[in-house]
């Protein structure tokens, strides 16, 4: 897993032409956005994510992108190349998912020739060096070991995946397991970029102020990988989930945090998304404060901080406000975010979440709620590509579905939809019959005893609540939740294989 280093240098550039371009000159497909702008921004995106790691070596796919953009070449240290890039402002930086693995850059256009220079030395002659190789692979055990256990946040996220994923290509976190890091070897890494990183499995993509002939002088450059194979790995059928699966990740921890969720067979190349994207937005987008389960668990009842619904997997939830571009999945999952709970709400929150989803599912919305929701997102979405390199982002993960450009599409499709699509899509896919949980949590052991009592919950509040509330708090501290299975992992032990 390579972590996002770069992050756009403006906050907005104007006179950007958002029409690309594809085609398949020397196997690279390119996506093309010119403009006025003084900066270039670069994106390479390849098909050798964590889905090509091999059983046992999980974690392969992410230490092969760290050994290209956070190591030395076979002309400059790593090092060396970071006090290169630092007067131009600029990095090489990226991410690392369970599709594909992202170089990006951003550089004023007075800086592109010397920058372009570096990106292709690291992608084309990189060193693979024994001492690089040593720190990458430190560096992603620690994410593993430390950093991901001591963020709650990510930890659900991670895990819910795993879950819902289990003997998947997805199931295995992008930096891979403890087990699966130590069994990689040198030579593993270099195989992986021969196999993997090759012009047929490339997308690049250029936007903003670029000299006439930039793009094509590139696309020509990195015509020196190879030639590769045409067609993405295929995945085994959407796993389906039976009755209602909860993992208790037990760690020391002050707070619970509540994911929980199911597979969606719906992405953005398929019609439904778009009305499942207004009922979902009707939820709650991502650290916003409109959508009714924020209103409800957050500001009717003072539960918790956050409380937001999601119909694909969300990139880095704790570091962004906004949905990030080139993390596209063929497989996609619905989900909900609630933390963090104090431990004696923590049944309540649950019951909360699971009855809102559920109310969303038996009364759909009505035509003012669908109104309000839809304006709403049709102008919100508009802020998610705000800077040069995210709209290259979209377009080049509309390429990748195969869809007109993203924000776009959102604008054409919500201006036309009607309620009752909306509602249709809600009772086609959204079903709480059966899914998976994961909680976070301390003393685990007692929660679990909690939940398979699955008795009433109430609710005690240090100050009046709306009538309204205290009437639907009667039926959410009843709700039966029906654990089908619950088991206790430490959390300490989860991706240690």
């Amino acid at each position: 897993m390579i972590r996002r280093s770069i992050r756009p240098i403006a906050a907005l550039t104007l006179g950007l032409a958002l029409a690309g371009s594809a085609s398949a000159q020397s196997g690279i497909k390119v996506v093309a956005l010119p403009g006025e702008s003084p900066l270039v921004a670069i994106r390479l995106v390849f098909d050798a994510g964590s889905i090509h790691d091999p059983k046992g070596k999980e974690g392969l796919a992410a230490l092969t992108a760290s050994m290209i953009a956070q190591a030395g070449t076979q002309k400059h240290s790593y090092t060396q190349l970071l006090e290169e890039l630092y007067p131009m402002a600029a990095q090489i930086g990226g991410n690392t998912d369970r599709e594909v693995v992202l170089l990006e850059g951003e550089v004023h256009r007075d800086k592109l020739a010397d920058y372009t220079a570096l990106l292709k030395e690291v992608l084309l002659q990189p060193a693979f060096s024994q001492q690089d190789f040593e720190r990458n692979k430190d560096q992603l055990t620690s994410y593993l070991t430390n950093s991901l256990l001591s963020n709650d946040e990510l930890l659900g996220l991670e895990a819910v995946q795993t879950r819902l994923f289990q003997n998947h290509p997805y199931g295995h976190p992008t930096p891979g397991t403890v087990e699966g890091l130590k069994n990689i070897t040198l030579d593993d890494v270099k195989s992986f970029y021969k196999e993997h990183y090759t012009q047929a499995g490339l997308m690049l993509g250029v936007a903003g102020g670029y000299p006439k002939g930039y793009v094509e002088s590139l696309q020509k450059d990195l015509s020196a990988l190879p030639k590769g194979q045409g067609g993405r790995m295929a995945l085994p059928a959407l796993p389906k989930v039976q009755g209602h699966n909860f993992t208790l990740l037990d760690k020391e921890t002050a707070s619970v945090g509540i994911n929980f969720g199911f597979p969606l067979p719906v992405t953005r190349a398929d019609a439904d998304y778009f009305p499942l994207m207004v009922a979902n937005s009707y939820l709650g987008e991502h650290r916003t404060f409109h959508g009714r389960l924020m209103q409800q668990l957050r500001g009717a009842r003072g539960l918790n901080y956050g409380d937001y619904a999601y119909i694909e997997y969300y990139e880095a939830p704790p570091f962004t406000n906004n949905p990030t571009p080139n993390v596209p999945r063929r497989q996609q999952y619905f989900s909900v975010w609630i933390r963090p709970v104090v431990p004696v709400d923590a049944q309540f929150a649950l019951r909360a979440g699971l009855y809102e989803v559920q109310r969303l599912r038996d009364r759909g919305l009505t035509k003012e709620e669908f109104e309000l929701t839809r304006d709403f997102l049709v102008n919100y979405s508009k802020l998610w590509a705000q800077s040069l390199t995210d709209r290259l982002g979209f377009k080049m993960d509309s390429e990748f579905y195969g869809t007109p450009y993203f924000i776009d599409e959102i604008d054409k499709r919500l201006k036309s939809m009607t309620v009752d699509q909306v509602n249709a899509a809600v009772k086609k896919y959204i079903n709480l019959d059966n899914y998976e949980a994961v909680i976070v949590t301390d003393n685990a052991a007692q929660l679990k005893e909690t939940l398979q009592k699955d008795a009433p919950s109430p609710k005690t509040y240090n100050a009046p609540v709306p009538p309204d509330t205290a009437e639907a708090d009667k039926t959410v501290q009843a709700l039966p939740v029906k654990p089908t299975s619950i088991q206790v992992v430490p959390a300490a032990d989860l991706y240690k294989k």
